[in-house]
């Protein structure tokens, strides 16, 4: 991360949201080391209110796009980059989802830009969103954090995109390739990405465009990896992005900033995944497929995500007496397609009851909203008190529809052969409305320990409409003369009150303490609760309810200038509710209670001059109460390994670099065996477990100057280690060993970029 100069013009936060908002012109320092820093000048907006780090009582992280470029390489996406950099976010699972990607075992909140993408639909590719050559900084809150109301329990992920103000020059160019070490052209991921920017009085602007092809993906065998069925993967992928911004300075203290981005990535594809002979991956119990990919796929409709999105964003530094307003207004709209499944719909009319199906899921989600916030700042015993407070409102429409395919034609075909039969609602449409209002005050209560606290008031309300249960749908296309009886339709509404208190002494100029209390809540996905249940069913506030957790954490961080910055924080989480699947297909909200703990810490020394050694660790621990009432451990879908990074930066004269980079994951049978022993009510599923096999991962990365511009190098599982990633051991025990791929070998890296 670089360090930024004091003297900067602090990058405001639209809508008071973190985001890319209003920057301003700023003087950075000269380039400092390549790994995420804790601490230091760097000024955070994630936190409704411009700060540095410093005076933040909680862990943060950023992420500067220097340390984005050099992780990059063609094809890699921002969960690769985010996985090896954010000490506490679990490991990227190498698919196009971030499933299993929690933090601290909640879920994260992504922003980009000042527009949430982590709504109350929830379909994992958030950081399948953006490409990497988009971005200019990440920031990064570990922790539940109550300013942004639902959905961030674990955390915040802020992607902050380029624009004309951040740039330092007209036009930027960037070409790159990768390949597996067996270097074939279907093997092949391609990028190239084009930004230009202007500066016209007091107007500027800024468009950017990248391309990227991915090819085959190749094991440590260099055997092509067979198609992730679950969450779908990233090979024969073809992706766009687009980002354009145009920034109007009214005057010294307004400005108007427009910004739209689009995001198109879809596979096409000719493999499908190995069922074994007479789909005995999935008919015959303890089947272990070959993980390879055959040749023949028929599928019309592949997978796909598509994002488009739009904000407006207003900055007033002078309104009603010296008060600060920001608000944003945005709109954004997903449609994602999955790679069909088998599965079972269920209903009494049936012949026994059950029925086999094909079918592939998709989603259409639109959403719009507004945020505001205002800041004002009061004298107070003789102290600055510093206040922002708004009001955030957002309205979500959610739609999941079904394809289903003839099972007859899929079993005939080992697999291959989707022929459709018709199509159905999967789940009711849902509309959710959130509303929310939000006080935060900063206070120093003596030269070194300041105070800060804050208190949000949410309620969500979800309308959802009639519908048709799919197991009814199935049932009408199979049985003559059966009448698909209709989902009633509901409201449910809830509202919380969340709190936050933290503290933050300052042991030196560089080193300081905090200790922070903080509250998140969710919602649990409606939609996806309403997909499998009778049609009797009664939708209300009872049947649904929302999960609620506290957040304890108590660190020590320390930022020099001169690059030695070290950071070590504990955590402690609960909550008393938790999401089950049920026996008879449908899924409901318990009174369970979950806690998480753990640590996480950050070291980073430097040598000598131009030579940086470091690293980051990550312990969490995550227990459920059984049916018994004995606490049983998380499995690797809610909670990551431990999770450790080493590195040693080199940056010599001229703009050379090389850097060593490692990382590592620690196995874990705990969840596995609880599962095999713990009490389950007669009436759920029982949540599965695996043993997690602990792995290192080594990257070799290289930049150097080159015909005006610059050339990277990079080498990926340096070692051509064999494994699975946490995401693939995992899917093992939830989705089927045919989910269980192996992840990707060695690969090489080339890319050449240059600015003028």
């Amino acid at each position: 991360m670089r360090h930024l100069s004091a003297s900067m013009q602090v990058t405001l936060l639209s809508l008071a949201i973190s985001a890319q908002v209003f920057a301003q012109s700023e003087e950075r320092a000269a380039a400092g080391s390549s790994q995420v820093r804790e601490l230091g000048p760097m000024v955070v907006t994630a936190t409704r209110s411009a700060k540095s780090i410093a005076e933040i009582a909680g862990t943060v992280y950023g992420i500067e796009r220097e340390q984005i470029v050099e992780q990059a390489a063609a094809g890699r996406s921002t969960a690769d980059i985010l996985g090896q950099l954010v000490p506490s976010l679990a490991p990227s699972s190498g698919t196009t989802s971030n499933y299993g990607m929690t933090m601290r075992g909640r879920t994260v909140q992504v922003m980009i830009d000042g527009v949430p993408l982590t709504g109350s639909r929830d379909g994992s590719r958030q950081l399948n969103s953006i490409s990497p050559a988009m971005i200019e900084r990440i920031e990064v809150i570990s922790g539940a954090t109550s300013i942004y109301g639902a959905g961030a329990t674990g955390g915040l992920i802020n992607i902050i995109t380029r624009n004309a103000d951040e740039e330092t020059s007209d036009f930027s160019s960037r070409i790159g390739l990768r390949t597996p070490g067996r270097a074939a052209r279907d093997a092949m991921a391609y990028e190239a990405s084009q930004t230009a920017a202007f500066h016209q009085g007091a107007v500027s602007g800024f468009a950017g465009l990248s391309f990227t092809k991915q090819g085959e993906i190749r094991d440590a065998d260099g055997d092509r990896i067979g198609p992730e069925i679950s969450q779908t993967d990233r090979q024969d992928t073809t992706s766009f992005d687009f980002n354009g911004r145009l920034t109007w300075h009214l005057d010294d203290d307004q400005q108007l900033s427009g910004g739209v981005r689009y995001y198109d990535d879809e596979q096409d594809s000719d493999y499908g995944p190995d069922y074994g002979p007479n789909l005995s991956a999935l008919l015959v119990p303890n089947y272990q497929p070959s993980h390879e990919a055959v040749d023949g796929l028929q599928l019309d409709d592949q997978p796909r995500t598509r994002h488009y999105g739009a904000n407006l964003q207003y900055l007033n530094r002078d309104l009603f007496g010296g008060q600060q307003l920001t608000a944003e207004v945005y709109y954004r709209k997903e449609k994602s397609r999955w790679f069909p499944f088998a599965s079972r719909a269920a209903n009494a009319a049936l012949p026994g009851g059950v029925a086999n199906v094909v079918l592939q899921s998709s989603t259409d989600i639109d959403v719009w909203g507004l945020r505001t916030a205002l800041q004002k700042g009061f004298t107070l015993g003789g102290r600055d008190l510093q206040l922002t407070y708004g009001l955030d409102h957002e309205r979500e429409q959610d739609r999941q529809d079904g394809q289903f395919y003839d099972f007859n034609n899929f079993f005939a075909s080992n697999g291959l052969n989707y022929r459709e039969t018709f199509s159905s609602s999967m789940g009711p449409d849902v509309q959710v409305s959130k509303t929310g209002a939000f006080l935060q005050g900063d206070y120093p209560l003596t030269e070194r320990l300041s105070l800060q606290a804050g208190v949000r008031r949410e309620t969500i309300r979800n309308e959802v409409d009639d519908s048709i249960p799919y197991g009814e749908a199935v049932t009408a296309a199979s049985v003559t003369g059966y009448q698909a009886r209709t989902l009633e339709g509901g409201n449910v509404r809830h509202s919380e009150t969340l709190f936050n208190l933290g503290a933050v002494y300052a042991l030196t100029d560089a080193q300081q303490l905090f200790a922070n209390f903080s509250q998140g809540f969710s919602l649990p996905d409606t939609q996806r609760m309403l997909r499998d249940v009778p049609a009797n069913f009664v939708i209300d506030s009872s049947s649904i309810d929302s999960i609620k957790v506290n957040n304890y954490e108590l660190g020590w961080r320390l930022g020099e200038a001169g690059g030695l910055n070290a950071g070590v924080t504990a955590f402690y989480n609960t909550s008393d509710k938790v999401v089950q699947f049920n026996r008879d297909f449908s899924v409901s909200v318990a009174d369970t209670d979950e806690r998480v703990w753990g640590a996480e810490g950050n070291l980073q020394v430097p040598v000598t001059e131009g030579w940086m050694v470091g690293g980051t660790l990550a312990y969490t621990r995550g227990q459920y109460k059984d049916a018994a009432g004995n606490w049983r451990e998380l499995n690797a879908f809610r909670v990551s390994p431990l999770k450790a990074t080493l590195y040693s930066d080199w940056r010599f004269a001229d703009g050379y670099g090389v850097r060593l980079q490692a990382l590592t994951v620690g196995g874990s049978d705990r969840a596995y065996d609880d599962a095999q022993s713990a009490a389950v009510s007669p009436t759920i599923r029982a949540t599965p477990a695996t043993k997690i096999q602990g792995y290192t991962v080594v990257d070799l990365i290289a930049h150097a100057p080159w015909l005006g511009g610059e050339v990277g190098f990079g080498v990926y599982n340096l070692a051509d280690r064999d494994y699975k990633t946490v995401y693939g051991q995992q899917a093992a025990a939830t989705y089927g060993a045919i989910s269980s791929l192996p992840a990707q070998g060695r690969t090489f890296g080339l890319s050449y970029s240059v600015a003028y």
